[in-house]
């Protein structure tokens, strides 16, 4: 998903909940997750190459990063923002990167008969659906979509079935699909939200969460 797609998200499920110093930070993070050195060879990162489990483990490990950083401190705090917003980057490519929201639809009267703020992004039918699968990238083959005045001639001649290339929903000319990544994802980062809140109350109480919204 383009990056500006990512803030949006960030911002419309967190803003209410972090001091913008906080949210600046998380979002710095969240940006750097589609760094040249995160883009090649780190499919889990962004749930690519049907690495579902692997991205799911890495979001599990980055939660535990943040929660086991204690101290009251600046340095302590920019590590869980920093964990933080990795996490919701991966969390948030799952809707753009994978199947899900076909599936959803099929099952929902497509697209012509749903609304975005109508999809269930945390339905667990269609987390462990047998069908769900998210789009394979592999430098080599795939950069012909994105060298421009090459990428045009090359999606009219060919695009892989199951490629990143035809399953993305990165940004809006994917068409009307595209909101309803953007609404589960949302929603996807807010449960990854309470999640921690939840597991740093359980470890620090209300003043290691004031810690981690900034408001202290």
């Amino acid at each position: 998903m383009e990056l500006k797609y990512h803030e949006i998200i960030t911002r419309d499920a967190l803003g209410e909940f972090f001091a913008e110093a906080a949210l600046r930070e998380i979002i710095a993070a969240n940006f750097r997750q589609d760094s040249p050195a995160n883009l090649i060879g780190k499919p889990y990162l962004h749930f690519d190459n049907d690495k579902i489990a692997e991205s799911l483990a890495y979001i599990d490990g980055q939660l535990a990063r943040l929660v086991g950083a204690a101290g009251d401190n600046a340095e302590i705090r920019r590590v869980q923002w920093d964990a933080f917003g990795r996490l919701c980057h991966t969390a948030q490519d799952f809707y753009a990167h994978s199947n899900y929201v076909d599936l959803w639809l099929a099952e929902n009267g497509g697209t012509e008969n749903a609304a975005p703020a109508e999809i269930d992004g945390l339905d667990e039918k269609f987390l462990a659906h047998p069908a769900l699968r998210t789009g394979s990238f592999h430098l080599l083959r795939d950069i012909v979509y994105y060298i421009p005045g090459i990428r045009t001639l090359a999606r009219k001649i060919h695009i892989p079935q199951f490629s990143h290339e035809m399953m993305h929903l990165d940004d809006p000319t994917r068409g009307e699909k595209f909101a309803f990544a953007m609404a589960a994802a949302v929603q996807r980062t807010r449960f990854e939200y309470r999640r921690t809140v939840d597991a740093l109350s359980a470890r620090g109480g209300s003043a290691a969460v004031a810690r981690f919204l900034g408001k202290t």
